[in-house]
């Protein structure tokens, strides 16, 4: 099998793969212990996470039905009530006038105990009611004799008290009732009953304040039944609450994973064991954790993997890359294209020499290229020149002016109008033979050439002109407008637009230059034509003058060539937004 891995590969493929195939078998098995070490520290920390959680819910509830003990507890304090609940209201008794602020500051007691308690029943020996009090008057109509069971309550064991919730037909309400029977702590004689109540949904706020979904905690008396559970799941996970024989380990709990899978369960005593509260903890979170766990450990293997295959790719290149860009270099001279050109690495080993040496071989081709352009190009203009001195231009002058005339004696003044542009625009092209122009000059001369173009294309040509007036004397060499314009027209209208085109031709000053634009409406370039022809500007051509128009290149490479290397045209264009053409030339004002 690794035989077949390196045979017939290249030497960059060996090399990625000899590194891969190292890695991969030591991040299996650092993979495999990070998995197994991270499932078992996630169990050990639910466990003690829960541990704790249980420890806080049930000294947290242990506090609160706490105070509602001690707020029954301190009924001692009060000689009267303790009297009223023994021998119920004596008249007769002088001290009976005392009894009412009696009463009303063991409620303010109460009240500030526990702010939740919202009815306060008292009971007397005979499990008669003696005196009651509401935190609003609605509740006055709540019957303690309605519950079921509450015979049982009234007659509770010394130190045992009772909790339970019930549904209150009158109120339509949920309550949580909490009942202590009062002895004589001597001679354990029965005094009376005390009776709390607490709305149910408050009860379910202060429980479930401290818990997390999706946990379930149950609350029972001392006789097993449920009065509070967050929700029916888990019921045959909970064991029936047993008051123990000894009622001062309420401290106590326990937490331990039950006989249903994925269930850790937690137990512990309330209120001097009167009530027990049980904690549900399904573990499919941890199940969850470890699956989170699993893809962690993959995603991390898979990372590892992917770094070091990057790597690799990376750290071979150095060794093939300078090789493969020398190849691929050599291939685009053999082609003809000389301006290729390979950057040298800054450190020196034979394939920097050896990129250094190829880039001097295409640098002196290019040098002998641009001589023999040059000379080229030189040759062409007085060519041009020469033949432009060739043809009287007083034969033309007098020509046109004969057919305007004519004319005009037939009542055509169109073909007059064309003649006057035409004959303008030979005026301008033998002049003195010279090359040089304003901008002014060559606005008028394509303003000549475009009303020629408007007779052959009626309304579908439109065209405006922005320039500064500071900037009509600006020295120009002649014919750079025009032959642009030109082809902006000829390209456009090869592309069967129907639209109206609209071309706008501005000028600005910006610093040492001055820049004109031509912006055409037309359906723009796709952005790989774009991109060769901005590449076919920059590249020198032997036959930059073979056909008869003078086109985009002509025009920039005459005036890279009168004015030197920044300056020229650029080309921007986007599909459907048409193209724009701009002209850099120095700022020069032309003298007189």
């Amino acid at each position: 099998m690794f035989k077949w891995l390196f045979i017939n590969r290249s030497i960059r493929t060996k090399i990625v793969l000899s590194s891969v195939l190292i890695s991969l078998i030591p991040m299996l098995i650092l993979s495999y212990l990070f998995y197994e070490t991270s499932t078992r520290s996630l169990e050990r920390t639910m466990l003690r996470s829960s541990d704790q959680n249980a420890v806080y819910l049930s000294k947290y509830l242990d506090q609160y039905f706490h105070n509602i003990a001690t707020s029954a507890l301190q009924v001692y304090k009060f000689a009267r009530i303790i009297g009223l609940m023994e021998h119920g209201v004596n008249y007769g008794d002088p001290d009976f006038i005392n009894l009412k602020d009696t009463l009303q500051n063991y409620y303010s007691l109460i009240q500030n105990n526990n702010k939740d308690i919202i009815r306060t029943m008292i009971y007397g020996k005979d499990n008669t009611l003696k005196d009651s009090w509401s935190i609003a008057g609605s509740y006055d109509q709540i019957d303690f004799k309605s519950i079921p069971g509450y015979k049982e309550m009234l007659d509770l064991p010394f130190q045992q008290s009772m909790m339970l919730s019930y549904y209150d037909e009158t109120m339509k309400q949920n309550f949580f009732v909490y009942a202590i029977t009062i002895y004589n702590p001597f001679y354990k004689e029965k005094y009376g009953t005390l009776v709390f109540y607490i709305q149910q949904k408050q009860l379910t706020k202060i429980v479930e304040s401290n818990n997390r979904p999706p946990n379930v905690i149950v609350l029972q008396n001392a006789n097993g039944e449920a009065f509070y559970r967050t929700n029916d799941k888990y019921a045959d996970v909970v064991a029936t609450f047993k008051r123990p024989a000894n009622p001062y380990v309420n401290d106590s709990y326990d937490i331990s994973f039950s006989k249903t899978p994925n269930l850790l369960v937690s137990t512990s005593y309330l209120d001097h064991a009167n009530m027990g509260l049980t904690i549900v903890y399904p573990s499919t979170e941890m199940a969850q954790n470890r699956k989170n766990t699993l893809h962690i450990t993959v995603g991390a293997f898979l990372f590892v993997m992917l770094v070091i295959l990057l790597c690799s790719i990376l750290a071979q290149q150095y060794i093939t890359r300078p090789i493969q860009l020398l190849g691929r270099a050599m291939k685009d001279v053999r082609k003809g294209n000389f301006h290729v050109s390979l950057k040298p690495y800054k450190y020196r080993d034979d394939l920097s020499e050896l990129t250094r040496n190829f880039n001097f071989m295409t640098e002196k081709i290019r040098d002998l290229i641009e001589q023999d352009y040059q000379m080229q190009l030189r040759s062409k203009e007085a060519q041009i020149l020469a033949l432009q001195m060739q043809i009287n231009p007083h034969f033309l002058y007098n020509t046109l002016q004969t057919i305007g005339g004519k004319a005009v004696l037939l009542g055509d003044y169109e073909i007059h109008e064309m003649c006057r542009a035409l004959g303008d625009m030979f005026r301008y092209s033998f002049y003195e033979g010279n090359m040089e122009s304003t901008i002014r000059q060559e606005l008028t001369h394509v303003n000549n050439y475009l009303y020629i173009q408007q007779f052959r294309f009626d309304d579908a040509l439109s065209a405006d002109f922005d320039v500064q007036p500071d900037l009509m004397d600006c020295s120009i060499i002649r014919f750079v407008l025009q032959p642009i314009m030109e082809n902006v027209i000829v390209h456009v209208w090869d592309k069967e637009m129907s639209d109206q085109l609209r071309i706008s031709v501005g000028a600005i000053h910006e610093r040492d230059s001055v820049i004109i634009t031509l912006r055409d409406s037309g359906p723009g370039m796709a952005p790989d034509k774009l991109a060769a022809l901005r590449s076919g500007l920059d590249r020198k051509s032997l036959d930059v003058f073979s056909g008869i128009s003078i086109g985009l290149k002509n025009v920039h490479e005459r005036i890279r060539l009168v004015y030197g290397g920044p300056n020229g045209l650029e080309i921007d264009s986007e599909p459907g937004l048409g193209t724009t053409i701009r002209i850099r030339i120095p700022y020069r004002k032309r003298r007189a």
